[in-house]
This record gives C-alpha cells, structure tokens and sequence, in this order.
C-alpha cells in the first residue's frame, strides 16, 4: 500500500477533527518562535519584575535582585525555585529548541534529542509559575494608598518568553528527529 501524499489530511468519523500527517513547517515555526523567546529573555531579566509603592517609597525589583534578596534573607529553597523557574529553564529550553531545530540533519544523536524534546516538554508549564506568584502577590498586596505593588516591564517580556517557548514546543514535530537517520538508513550502500 502506497502512503498518503505529504498535504494529505484524514477526518476523524467520530469528532470530524483533521488529522495530519506532518506539522507543517515545524521546523521554521519552531526555531523563529523560539528566537523570539530568545531575543525576549534578555528584557525579561533586565528589566523590574515588579514595582511597588509603600508609604510614598517606590521601589523596583528584577528576577535577580528578587533571588539575591530571597538568599539575603535566608529563603534557599524559595531563592532556588525562583531561580530555577525564572532563569534556569527558560534559558535551558530555548537553547534545547534551537539545538534541535539546527540539528536535525544530523543523522545521529536521535536518543539524546528526543530525550531534549521530552525534557522540554516535561518543564514547559512550570516557567508560569513566576508570573502566577506575582498576580497572586499583586491581588493580596494591593492595599490602596498604604501600598501598591504593579506588574514591571520585565513581567510582560517574560510572559512573551513562556507564551512563545510554548508555542515552540507545541509546534515541534518530533518525527523529524528520526527523520535524518532514516534518510542515511535508506542510502547507506552496505545494507
């Protein structure tokens, strides 16, 4: 039996959903979203995370100055969290999706790629979790005139950076990754 043509598109009878065969253009989807997240990681870091206003006193904290404060203080696991969720795995994950975006003609390493790619895919949602701590600290500490806390500049590039990181992983196709071996399988003259 001939397989289906590369465009070619089935329906599920059950939901009606279109069934592809391949992501198309994954692998340029993939590396522009995640250099967007790459060019956006630099703000994220730079800019203040979060301005507050006590009693007249403005104040701005970036992820840095926020992790040295949590260590000043004596908070180690928060301080490392934070560190991890913050600058560590989004750094980590857009590096891992290039990686895999400029090496997909290479026909070995496919293991340690789709391990890459299962990584990847096993931390994606929890680079949330900074921005989810500070709309929670923005609800509870919003006292009115006493105290304001607002969201920085650097809030809204790290949003991007995990929407786009997001987008990236979810736009990979990881049939790609063997795709490369199975090419130099299928030439190789000694088999």
């Amino acid at each position: 039996m001939e397989p289906p043509p590369e465009g070619y598109r089935a329906t599920c009878p059950r939901c009606g959903f279109q069934i592809r065969r391949r992501k198309p253009d994954s692998r340029s989807r993939t590396l522009a979203l995640a250099l967007g997240a790459l060019i956006l990681y630099f703000p994220a870091n730079i800019f203040p995370i979060v301005e507050t206003e006590y009693w007249g006193m403005k104040t701005t904290t970036t992820i840095f100055q926020g992790i040295k404060g949590l260590y000043q203080q004596g908070n180690y696991l928060v301080g490392s969290l934070v560190f991890t969720t913050s600058i560590l795995t989004p750094g980590l994950k857009i590096l891992g999706l290039i990686f895999l975006c400029l090496t997909l003609n290479w026909p070995r390493w496919q293991k340690f790629r789709t391990w890459v790619y299962k990584i990847i895919q096993f931390i994606d949602p929890w680079n949330m979790l900074e921005v989810t701590l500070l709309s929670l600290l923005v609800a509870v500490a919003e006292i009115g005139k006493i105290a304001t806390v607002h969201p920085g500049a650097g809030v809204f590039s790290f949003g991007a950076v995990v929407v786009l990181t997001i987008g990236a992983t979810v736009t990979f196709d990881p049939r790609l990754v063997w795709d490369a071996g199975r090419r130099a399988h299928d030439t190789d003259p000694s088999k």
